[in-house]
């Protein structure tokens, strides 16, 4: 009896799969999807209310981005902001800062807008506070 002799193939792709925008994109929506199981139910309401995603800031820290519909909202995250900041470590390696936005009454941010065409944050979209994440070991060397 002779041996069989399996042939592998292997497919090359034209550009790296992680360089691909539309995976990219599932994966964001992968993680702030995992990101909402770690809040109680009022909490998880409170931020399905708002606007989240992913941008670097002009010094180039890669920024998640909460952005409230209303001051109210807004003052109702600042005070779970703690939690908001752990499970963000926890998540998202990479992610240097989250800054809560919010939206002014009556801006064009306020319109309906296709989230895959959003580039970046509306620019009448002024309001923010930068909150800075503290990984465990950073705080471990000091």
């Amino acid at each position: 009896m002779h041996p069989k002799i399996l042939r592998k193939e292997a497919a090359m792709l034209s550009q790296p799969i992680f360089g691909d925008r539309s995976l990219t994109h599932v994966f964001y929506q992968a993680v702030i999807a995992r990101f909402y199981d770690g809040f109680s139910l009022s909490t998880q309401a409170l931020l399905r209310e708002c606007t989240l995603g992913f941008a670097p800031c002009p010094d180039g820290v890669k920024t998640f981005f909460i952005i409230a519909p209303s001051l109210d909202a807004a003052e109702q995250l600042i005070d779970k902001m703690d939690s908001i900041l752990e499970r963000v470590a926890e998540l998202m390696a990479g992610v240097g800062q989250v800054a809560l936005c919010i939206v002014p009454p009556g801006s064009e941010a306020e319109q309906p807008v296709d989230l895959q065409d959003l580039e970046k944050v509306p620019p009448d979209c002024l309001a923010c506070k930068f909150f800075t994440i503290i990984w465990a070991d950073a705080a471990a060397d000091r």
